[in-house]
């Protein structure tokens, strides 16, 4: 009875002891993870909302908006520093790219041809909104005619064709919160992959 009575206290000893290192480890674990995967770095909505329909142009205008100075952990006061460049946003805007030009586009039968130009400089949306919630799409867009010449070689003889393509070119962008953005009803291996061309 005696050594029944000390494997049970043992027993319940160590259940405890792992008990108390689970909740321990569970504890630290815990502490890492982050409370809210839809906030960026705990800001509260309001301020997140305000920041993301301002118009900041710089850390000066952040300041402005917010109502503090920022502060340089180097101890440098950032108005009067001179040495270090001040970031510029890469805002919301067109911006010239270069795009494929999509072959199927010229002759979609075949792929034994040349295609000059292979590629087009177009206007796109590109840039960064204020935060994460926010994503830079066009507000407007056109599809813009390009002459593509093709070269093909049939029967011995070269042939040269002129086509024109229609390329997507945005002409203005604007910051929309991605909540607002459509949301496909299945999942995107069902639908075809764009290319916006």
């Amino acid at each position: 009875m005696n050594l029944l009575q000390k494997t049970t206290e043992s027993n319940m000893k160590s259940q405890l002891l792992v008990f108390l290192s689970l909740f321990c480890f569970w504890t630290a674990i815990s502490e890492d993870v982050p409370k809210s995967p839809n906030k960026e770095d705990g800001l509260p909505d309001d301020v997140l909302k305000m920041i993301a329909q301002a118009d900041i142009q710089n850390i000066g205008d952040l300041e402005n908006l917010l109502g503090v100075e920022a502060k340089d952990p180097a101890g440098f006061s950032p108005r009067s520093r001179t040495v270090h460049a001040r970031p510029k946003a890469a805002g919301c805007k067109t911006r010239a790219i270069t795009v494929d030009v999509p072959r199927y586009k010229v002759d979609p039968t075949s792929v034994g041809f040349f295609l000059w130009p292979s590629c087009v400089e177009v206007q796109r949306c590109s840039g960064c909104c204020n935060t994460k919630t926010y994503k830079c799409i066009p507000s407007h867009a056109i599809y813009r005619p390009f002459q593509i010449a093709k070269l093909t070689y049939r029967y011995g003889h070269k042939e040269l064709t002129v086509h024109t393509v229609s390329i997507r070119e945005h002409l203005s962008c604007q910051c929309t919160e991605l909540a607002k953005l459509h949301h496909p009803r299945f999942p995107s291996k069902y639908y075809k992959q764009s290319t916006d061309n």
